[in-house]
């Protein structure tokens, strides 16, 4: 089967995620383009709205300040008496009633109207000019400040002019105030009162291009537009569809207000280039980052290719690496593991498990056959006979008898309670042996006596115990060999109180035991190793032999079985002492 490159599903992963990153890139900066560009105008527009309540105010604020000079001039009944006679005389008989009005009081000093009005340029920097018109006599006086005054204007024609918005010069507000006379209510003349706005309107007036101002008279005499609105008239602009407008009223002025939309809404250069900026660096982020993910993900896919072609070629130990992401890739290599686990526990327990019982059993003839074996055991039955006569020689070699028969015609798996009687038979030969300075002893539960166990399990460890565990020069050596059931598992415990392991060794082979890693020991005898090998590969890693210490002194072995409900081939004979 060919073999696939991962790099297709690599760059195709790749460019798909750079294309939607782009797509994705490309609306959120349009995005921020409109937000940017909506936040400008939304800035222009209150801009425009703060420029025209300021030109209001200022134009509230001038009037207000001709109100108060025209009603300082009612509060004082001297001075309006004044302004009457002003306007009713000429300028002789004006000095002349100044005068005698003067010597007709006590104070040492006399105002005037020309006091007054200087009065009025002192308090109020933007008044440029008053203007005094009699009624009577239609002439007019221009007063400027610092008492400079020019009477004998005509008045009739200023009227005329302020009626017709004819001669208005831009930048000035005007307001015109009537004196009448309280006694009759006549109208006497009228106050014209003239501030120079232009300055304070340029002032206000926005440093931005795209927001204007213009100030208009109620009969539409311009007093004040801003340059930037080109050739367009205030008028002409505020028809414009290009411009945003809002206009407001004061008693004798209308105040527009002017945003170039098109300009308003457009972005500076630093704000462009700051956003298009961070538009390339989240670009160049997500494509690294992209490579990244889709480098790892199909390093991911190829492991799992690896690893196929591995078992494809017989390593059924193979296994794949989780990353516990929890996504499919790692349910795949979980299921591909939990498969590989299972075919090569079922090719053990159906041939391997096969090869070791038949290694076992013949390793097992070999070394009860062999010529060590048989010297001491012939020698103990002789030096029994020479002793205690022929009926202990007899029990002596039915017991190897029996030995022998349960080696050669069992089947693979007894019961717990014959591979106990088995074991019996065979530590009595060591008593036998070692007489008066050894005692053994198997105790096991009557319901545990039924479950089936592989054969040949505890007299390998028994006879580990006698070759480097008993001590001869004691009287007091002890086996015993008992079973418990722990939920699911039965425990099968051989304890002595011999010479024992230090807890290195006993590391050390524990360490042997777990990872079936013996060298070349399990060939030289059969062994405790033997016996684990073929629990594990009967019933699986979970299971076999763990050693460790007994109390206060010797060794304890634990040989772990999975419990099946079964029955054996024989009877049960083993139970109590």
């Amino acid at each position: 089967m060919k073999k696939h490159s991962s790099k297709q599903l690599y760059f195709r992963l790749f460019w798909g995620y750079t294309i939607i990153l782009f797509f994705v890139a490309a609306v959120l900066e349009l995005y921020f383009f409109t937000i940017f560009s909506r936040k400008n105008f939304e800035e222009s527009i209150e801009i425009r709205d703060q420029i025209c309540q300021d030109a209001l105010d200022y134009l509230k604020e001038t009037e207000q300040q001709a109100d108060h000079i025209y009603m300082s001039l009612y509060r004082s009944q001297r001075e309006l008496d004044d302004m009457i006679a002003y306007f009713r005389l000429d300028e002789e008989e004006y000095q002349k009633y100044c005068l005698e009005k003067y010597m007709a009081t006590k104070e040492l000093e006399y105002r005037s109207i020309y006091d007054f009005i200087n009065e009025a340029f002192t308090t109020y920097d933007e008044l440029k000019e008053i203007e005094l018109v009699s009624y009577a006599t239609m002439k007019m006086t221009r007063c400027y400040p610092e008492k400079v005054f020019f009477p004998g204007k005509d008045g009739k024609k200023r009227i005329s002019d302020l009626e017709t918005g004819q001669n208005w010069k831009k930048g000035e507000l005007v307001y015109l105030k009537e004196i009448r006379n309280p006694d009759t209510l006549e109208q006497e003349g009228c106050m014209v009162f003239v501030f120079d706005g232009r300055k304070a309107f340029e002032k206000l007036n926005a440093p931005e291009d795209h927001v204007m101002l213009a100030v208009v008279s109620r009969d539409a005499q311009e007093v004040f537009a801003d340059e930037s609105l080109g050739e367009w008239k205030w008028k002409e602009a505020s028809q414009q569809k290009k411009y945003d407008v809002t206009q407001d009223y004061a008693d004798e002025y209308k105040v527009y207000a002017y945003v170039d939309k098109k300009a308003a809404a457009a972005l500076k250069y630093p704000v462009v280039f700051a956003i298009l900026g961070v538009g390339i660096l989240v670009m160049t982020a997500g494509i690294f980052g992209i490579a990244c993910y889709v480098k790892r993900f199909t390093a991911r896919v190829e492991g799992i290719l690896d690893a196929m072609n591995k078992v494809k070629t017989g390593n059924l130990r193979e296994r794949i690496q989780i990353d516990r992401e929890r996504d499919e890739l790692d349910m795949i290599a979980g299921n591909f593991n939990e498969m590989c686990g299972k075919l090569e526990l079922y090719i053990q327990k159906s041939y391997l498990a096969e090869i070791e019982t038949k290694n076992a059993q013949i390793q097992a003839l070999q070394s009860q056959i062999n010529p060590h074996f048989l010297y001491n055991t012939l020698e103990a039955i002789r030096m029994k006979a020479i002793c205690n006569g022929d009926r202990e020689v007899g029990k002596m070699l039915y017991s190897m008898v029996a030995l022998f028969r349960s080696q050669l015609k069992e089947a693979d798996i007894i019961t717990l309670g014959q591979e106990l009687d088995y074991c019996k038979q065979y530590m009595e030969l060591f008593e036998y042996r070692y007489q008066g300075c050894f005692l053994s002893e198997v105790e096991c539960p009557v319901e545990l006596l039924a479950l089936p166990v592989p054969k040949f399990i505890l007299q390998p460890v028994v006879e580990n115990y006698f070759i480097h565990g008993i001590e001869r020069d004691r009287k007091d050596n002890h086996l015993l060999i008992y079973a418990e059931r722990q939920g699911e598992k039965l425990c099968i415990y051989v304890e002595d109180n011999g010479c024992g392991m230090d807890e290195e060794k006993i590391r050390e082979k524990n360490r042997e035991l777990r990872e079936d890693d013996y060298g070349d020991k399990q060939k030289k005898s059969i062994g405790i190793g033997n016996v684990n090998r073929r629990i594990k590969a009967v019933y699986g890693d979970a299971y076999g032999i763990f050693i460790q210490k007994a109390e206060p002194k010797g060794l304890q072995v634990i040989l772990t079985i999975r419990i099946e409900e079964g029955n054996g081939d024989g009877k049960d004979h083993a139970g109590g002492r």
